[in-house]
């Protein structure tokens, strides 16, 4: 949201309320595309001269709504995304300290990491969360050698791990996946399916992609998914829902306890204006889904039934 207007009513009780039945699992994880604050103007909005900057587009979220996230049934939020610094870094680290004082773990920003274990009946699970995008503040996708690096590391530590990334053009025109480096306007977004495949050949279970603000498709490659857009997911006001921007999904994956794919879901969703996601009664996300996995991905993209269920491709790479 955005400080004042942007807040939604009742503490934002409604914003995820429809949804919160589906996200139910053993790591529940968004992207968490703000900074918190509960006044000032944004750092990314103030000229040298102390004036505000018309035009200028800030995400800052209120403490108080962020109980919310916590009731929907997050445990893990990425914070590595281009507007986490819209306060200035003081805004990310209130974002950390909040979220991580409500139980929810973080990870995305430099040297931030989530590792935690799952403990079930009959057995153990180390699971990683690393994030990445395409800034300073965050482990930096545009350096492939260091993301490399970085998941063989932590790969080393963990049973599973799961990568998530801020990138790719935005809007739109932005559903396929292209070939090659991406860019918004002239800021590099990478290289992502060319990262993608290198961070799973360094030991990434899952990949899971996040940025333009639309959904993309998914393919598998050496049997592990990569998702390579979710779209907006909770957007109140103050951006545009039209069309493919208010289509939105859940996306679940069921990991062996060694990362193995096991199945995967999509739960179609859709953008009302200013409700918040919604059950998609013509659950369009399946099929648009569907329709770039195969138009981009060809051989390697996942193959989806009516239902949602993703399955990988026949023959797999």
């Amino acid at each position: 949201t955005t400080l004042p207007e942007g807040v939604p009513p009742d503490s934002g009780r409604n914003i995820l309320s429809a949804v919160t039945p589906l996200l139910s699992g053993e790591v529940v994880v968004g992207n968490f595309e703000s900074a918190v604050g509960d006044s000032g103007t944004p750092a990314k909005c103030q000229r040298p001269d102390g004036t505000t900057r018309r035009n200028c587009y800030a995400f800052v979220a209120p403490t108080h709504l962020l109980p919310r996230l916590v009731e929907a049934g997050f445990t893990h939020l990425n914070l590595a995304n281009n507007h986490a610094n819209d306060m200035g870094p003081e805004g990310r680290v209130l974002a950390e300290q909040s979220l991580e004082a409500l139980g929810i773990g973080t990870y995305g920003p430099l040297e931030r990491i989530s590792i935690d274990t799952l403990y079930r009946a009959d057995s153990i699970t180390v699971v990683g969360l690393l994030g990445f995008a395409t800034y300073s503040h965050s482990h930096n996708l545009l350096d492939l050698e260091q993301s490399e690096g970085l998941v063989a590391s932590i790969r080393a530590l963990v049973d599973v791990l799961i990568v998530t990334f801020h990138g790719g053009g935005e809007g739109a025109e932005a559903v396929h996946t292209p070939i090659g480096p991406e860019f918004l306007g002239r800021e590099p977004r990478g290289d992502l399916r060319t990262w993608a495949r290198a961070v799973i050949d360094a030991g990434a279970d899952a990949v899971i992609g996040h940025g333009p603000h639309v959904l993309r498709g998914i393919e598998f490659y050496r049997g592990r998914p990569i998702a390579y857009s979710l779209g907006n997911f909770a957007t109140y006001r103050g951006f545009n829902l039209t069309g493919t921007l208010g289509i939105t999904a859940i996306l679940h994956l069921e990991l062996g306890p060694d990362g193995a794919f096991r199945s995967g879901r999509i739960d179609p969703l859709h953008q009302p204006p200013r409700t918040g996601p919604r059950p998609d009664p013509d659950r369009r996300a399946i099929e648009l889904i569907r329709r770039l996995s195969a138009e981009d991905f060809g051989p390697t993209a996942a193959e989806i039934t009516d239902e949602g269920a993703i399955l990988p491709p026949t023959e797999t790479n």
